[in-house]
């Protein structure tokens, strides 16, 4: 779409007063990326029983986005992401395997030969050619920090991330190694951080067992667990805000709550014993009382999450960055259970949700809430979780804030994709997108400029159309749903409606079929 240029903004001035303070500055830009957080889980989005006030609060001073859509899981979601194109074509990204730090603890291995071996590890290189989304910003004047799990691993090294554009970072270079809450060390900008009181390798990985008393055991054994790596995470975040107040900032605080397993420390779980999860799984058929548990742990993960965010927001207002700071809060995918001993059944098509009910369908505590994100669109009936092409797997939250530019309390039903980032971030920083990405700016879209929405989307092998067409592919098998109509993807029209089907097909083959432009 062109660069955000001064020209650009003074006409859309005539069309917009929320423009008035863009034209002279590059504005910071906060993007918060959860981790397997669905919309269900956000009190603005609809849910009943977590409280989200920090998030719901960015919602309604800015626009809360319906059809946003990513990747099924961590890997493609963030390497979509971080190089502005979608997750289908073939051989555009690395994708190593996890566990790599976790070996090099454990077997004592130097700094130097980790980064060989991660080196060696990612057998799929981005072309040399490759722009990232940080470098790209870096070129345009900013400065850059990614602060959690790092890039899109499973794992990743020093060289990598400053090849991508990062001028400082601290986390977890090893996804895996991110499912433990209390890993021994960090990384941060090359070296090691220690994290006082923690001896685990593997980050101190909690099991998920729903026997009787395995909850007791999981939180009553801390040795070995004392710092909680997403403090850590974000007291970097902020120390970055305070160093580097006086110039533009892309910051990209790319959390691992609330992935599971569930892990909080004790006197964080202010869930803990919550009248509703307890009624919840009491009404529900083959639910133990560890579940109910899990579950209270999992929504104190939610409400850390949502503290965090608050933390964050409130040190852009400490440093007078208000009004230069726009903040984008979004997930890498769909819902995940990890408080559920049968939670493989939300897998596919007969899931629309995650507890047992009385018919035997699968719904879930937390997303069966009688929110509503659209025209005749409830949370609770998308199908699907995490790893899925179904609406519950690959549809995240979208929420962007800008006080004093952005409209407040604006509900927005525009079709866009997490890959979408990198062209609205070369808007707002002045900069030309590279050739080859397939990027589309939704800054236009912020303020309500809807003449330049995407006709459609492409996720995990999948098209989805701005008028609520969707195609996916099952066992070799396609799967054409009308969304808008049937969110809970029930009626496959692929026999009924061949005129569609042809047409998303037609789409997938030219998006898909054929390599990137330029690469």
């Amino acid at each position: 779409m062109g660069f955000l240029s001064h020209a650009f903004l003074a006409a859309a001035f005539s069309l917009s007063p929320f423009l008035a303070s863009a034209a002279a500055f590059k504005p910071n830009i906060i993007l918060i990326y959860a981790d397997d957080l669905g919309m269900g889980m956000l009190g603005c989005y609809g849910q009943e029983i977590v409280k989200t006030p920090n998030i719901d609060r960015l919602a309604s001073q800015g626009i809360m986005f319906t059809r946003c859509y990513s990747s099924q899981y961590c890997c493609p979601a963030r390497a979509s992401l971080l190089m502005g194109v979608h997750d289908s074509h073939s051989h555009s990204y690395t994708q190593t395997e996890g566990a790599l730090v976790i070996m090099a603890e454990r077997q004592g291995w130097p700094n130097e030969k980790l980064e060989e071996k991660a080196a060696q590890a990612a057998q799929i290189k981005a072309a040399e050619r490759e722009v990232f989304l940080p470098e790209l910003l870096k070129k345009a004047g900013y400065v850059t920090g990614q602060f959690g799990k790092l890039e899109w691993g499973f794992t990743t090294w020093h060289g990598e991330l400053k090849r991508h554009g990062w001028d400082r970072y601290a986390g977890y270079m090893d996804h895996q190694r991110a499912h433990g809450f209390y890993p021994s060390f960090l990384w941060k900008d090359g070296k090691r951080l220690p994290l006082k009181g923690n001896t685990h390798a593997d980050g101190g990985k909690t099991p998920e067992n729903y026997s009787p008393g395995a909850t007791e055991k999981r939180r009553g054994n801390r040795e070995g667990k004392v710092t909680y790596a997403p403090d850590v995470m974000l007291a970097e975040t902020l120390r970055f805000m305070e160093e580097n107040r006086d110039r533009p900032m892309f910051i990209f605080f790319s959390t691992n709550l609330p992935h599971g397993p569930v892990d909080i420390p004790p006197e964080e779980n202010t869930y803990a014993g919550n009248a509703a999860i307890r009624q919840a799984y009491d009404n529900a058929n083959g639910t133990n009382r560890e579940c109910a548990e899990a579950a209270e742990e999992y929504a104190s993960m939610v409400d850390k999450l949502d503290r965090q965010v608050g933390a964050i927001v409130e040190q852009v207002r400490r440093l007078g960055l208000d009004k230069r700071t726009i903040i984008i809060f979004s997930s890498d995918n769909g819902h995940e259970l990890y408080y559920r001993t049968d939670k493989g059944r939300g897998r596919g098509l007969d899931c629309h949700g995650g507890v047992l009910d009385g018919t035997g369908e699968l719904l879930d505590v937390f997303r069966g809430s009688r929110g509503r994100v659209g025209p005749n669109t409830s949370i609770a009936n998308l199908a699907g979780l995490k790893w899925t092409s179904h609406e519950g797997g690959i549809r995240v939250p979208l929420i962007i804030s800008w006080p004093g530019t952005l409209p407040h309390g604006k509900v927005c039903h525009s079709l866009v994709a997490n890959y979408d980032h990198m062209a609205a971030f070369a808007d707002l920083a002045g900069v030309r997108m590279p050739e080859g990405k397939d990027a589309v700016s939704y800054i236009d879209i912020l303020f309500g400029n809807t003449t330049s929405q995407r006709d459609y989307v492409i996720v995990d092998h999948t098209v989805i159309t701005g008028d609520g067409w969707k195609l996916t592919q099952k066992r070799n098998k396609p799967f054409l749903f009308q969304t808008g109509k049937d969110p809970e993807e029930r009626h496959n029209l692929a026999e009924t409606r061949k005129d569609q089907l042809e047409k998303l097909q037609a789409i997938y083959r030219k998006e898909v079929g054929s390599p990137r432009k330029d690469r």
